[in-house]
């Protein structure tokens, strides 16, 4: 539950802090929050630096060690703050352009949030957890609609670029078409982290040795069905499926044995400073160099959608040059406020 509760604060990643006619129509509740500091008289406060703290940094805040905290923490809210202060600079834009969110847009928007929840679940369940009123919830999509609209303005004049212009770049720039090789597989973790009886670690060996000797009676066919049954790595609820990876992104072990292993097989078991592995290869890629081709479309839209986005940086310069932005406070610190996140085993960032 609380995973689809921070996708809905993760809304607020996006959001914009309400305005003085905002707040002045909001609950009491919702002006309490001290304020940081106003961007030409719009107020960012410490709610909502507090709400994208935790919907972006959540999890890792809760993980973090108190010396490890300390390092990080001014950065993560220097860089909201950033990015709040960018987002009121751009809504005082739109606004003042005039542009407003169609109520059936924002309806609609809301509809396919709606759709993404477990099915039975609705949407006002989950924002109720995540502490999160709908109707700001409504507000924060409209504010990103005009936001679109005012991008579009901006961006008005930017052309796709010419097939000459595309070419070129890809002759320019052959080492950014270079696919290195890679290798898509799944695996099964018993977790020996934290062990030290030897009697215990031989156990996990047993019993990933009965998982593997399942897999291969089925030709790994139930693959999926056991991953989610035993694993110990938060991939079992996508059946142990790990994706697409390149050499340098596993631990050595993981890493050596993925790449040696034939698509379809079930490997022998891998130990790591994890826990054993069971691996299953899914795909496998060589290295290659792209060929024009290959990506001349994916290309083109790139080199189109950089330059606008090079152009919106050069207006938000512009904003923010105009702008009064004047701080008032310093943000508390976000972790006390930490919602509980549920217990679960250790997972290697490598897998």
């Amino acid at each position: 539950m609380f995973t689809a509760a921070l996708a809905l604060l993760s809304l607020l990643a996006i959001s914009h802090p309400a305005t003085a006619q905002d707040e002045a129509a909001a609950p009491a509740a919702a002006t309490s929050s001290p304020v940081l500091l106003t961007v030409d008289g719009t107020p960012i406060t410490e709610e909502d630096v507090r709400e994208i703290m935790m919907a972006r940094f959540g999890r890792q805040l809760q993980q973090m060690p108190p010396e490890q905290l300390a390092m990080v923490q001014q950065q993560m809210q220097q860089m909201v703050m950033g990015d709040l202060i960018s987002k009121a600079l751009f809504i005082n834009a739109a606004d003042k352009e005039g542009f407003k969110a169609p109520p059936a847009e924002v309806d609609a928007k809301m509809a396919e949030i709606a759709k993404s929840l477990p099915e039975g679940i609705k949407i006002e369940d989950y924002a109720a957890q995540a502490g999160v009123d709908l109707s700001r919830i409504k507000g924060q999509i409209g504010d990103d609609i005009k936001i679109r609209q005012l991008f579009d303005k901006v961006t008005a004049d930017i052309k796709e670029p010419e097939e000459t212009a595309v070419k070129a770049y890809y002759d320019e720039h052959p080492d950014e078409f270079k696919q290195d090789a890679s290798v898509s597989a799944a695996h099964i973790l018993i977790s020996t982290r934290d062990l030290t009886d030897e009697a215990a670690i031989a156990a996990k060996k047993k019993s990933a040795e009965d998982i593997k000797a399942q897999l291969t009676e089925a030709k790994g066919e139930n693959f999926a069905e056991l991953a989610g049954a035993h694993s110990d790595c938060p991939s079992k609820a996508q059946g142990g499926d790990l994706g697409q990876f390149a050499a340098g992104q596993m631990v050595p072990e993981f890493e050596k044995a993925a790449f040696e292993q034939k698509v379809g097989e079930i490997g022998d078991l891998v130990k790591t400073d994890f826990g054993y592995h069971i691996i299953k290869v899914t795909d496998r890629k060589e290295a290659k160099t792209l060929t024009y081709e290959e990506v001349k479309e994916d290309l083109a839209t790139n080199l189109f959608e950089q330059e606008k986005g090079e152009k919106i940086e050069a207006y938000l310069t512009e904003l923010r040059e105009g702008a009064k932005i004047v701080p008032t406070a310093a943000p508390a610190s976000p972790e006390a406020d930490a919602p509980a996140e549920p217990a679960g085993p250790e997972v290697p960032a490598e897998i």
